[in-house]
């Protein structure tokens, strides 16, 4: 990922604490946008400047042409009330390694994937398994895509209290691995919506971390109960896949 500076001078007469409530309805607009990623981004004022610090899936992540209505919107505000020009950089990568989010002209399928450590975009390229910037996608709603990082937040914070293990873990985890669950239909929702937009099959990731099922092989897809274990595990990390139910999901660590 890359690392980028948002940053505003404030001018003497300005108060300091509207301020940085008009900075930060700009940087919630980026978030909805799909354009930052992560909930909550370094964020300081040094002497009369507000500066933010987001993650972005590519360098030009912030470039206008990217932006919506709303990013606009609070962008002028903010300059407006700031009496002073936003200034952006690039600040570098968070590793040199990094070799960016999905490129291909045109994916086959997306996959519906996050966990309680990711701060990629939700959505997976399923020729290269990179991570696919929301904003590359069709607005999915209000001029953004608030209802797919909700999902992403639940997800996350479902994740969260199964590898914490004390409070809701047996909860969380069925929310996770249940296809009935309330953030499974969520999540399912949200897969044949992107699908109506782009025409591209979207399948849903199903967690799964169960103790004592026996030969995991020969499970059935738990939407159409048919047999969906992979020969081949798809780029190396999912053993089944179901083409009908468009999901996803792995042989448990348990088994």
């Amino acid at each position: 990922m890359y690392i980028q500076e948002i940053s505003i001078n404030i001018q003497a007469d300005v108060d300091k604490d509207d301020a940085v409530e008009e900075f930060m309805n700009l940087m919630y607009a980026y978030r909805s946008s799909g354009q930052t990623q992560g909930r909550i981004e370094s964020r300081y004022i040094e002497g009369g400047r507000i500066v933010s610090l987001p993650f972005t899936l590519e360098k030009d992540a912030l470039d206008t042409k990217f932006n919506n209505y709303y990013v606009n919107e609070y962008a002028e505000r903010v300059e407006a009330f700031c009496k002073a020009k936003l200034f952006y950089r690039t600040a570098g990568k968070v590793y040199d390694g990094y070799e960016g989010a999905c490129k291909c002209e045109k994916s086959d399928f997306y996959i519906l994937i996050t966990n309680y450590l990711s701060i990629d975009s939700p959505i997976t390229c399923g020729n290269c398994k990179n991570t696919v910037p929301l904003y590359k996608l069709p607005v999915y709603y209000d001029y953004g895509y608030m209802p797919v990082l909700s999902w992403e937040s639940n997800y996350n914070a479902c994740d969260t209290l199964q590898m914490n293990g004390e409070v809701g873990e047996r909860w969380a985890l069925n929310q996770m691995q249940e296809l009935k669950s309330q953030l499974s239909k969520q999540g399912l929702k949200i897969c044949r919506k992107i699908e109506e937009l782009t025409g591209i099959p979207v399948y849903y990731y199903l967690h799964n971390y169960r103790k004592n099922v026996g030969n995991e092989c020969l499970k059935l897809c738990p939407g159409c109960g048919m047999q969906w274990h992979l020969k081949t595990p798809l780029h190396a990390s999912y053993n089944f896949k179901c083409d009908d139910c468009k999901l996803l999901s792995v042989i448990s660590p348990n088994s």
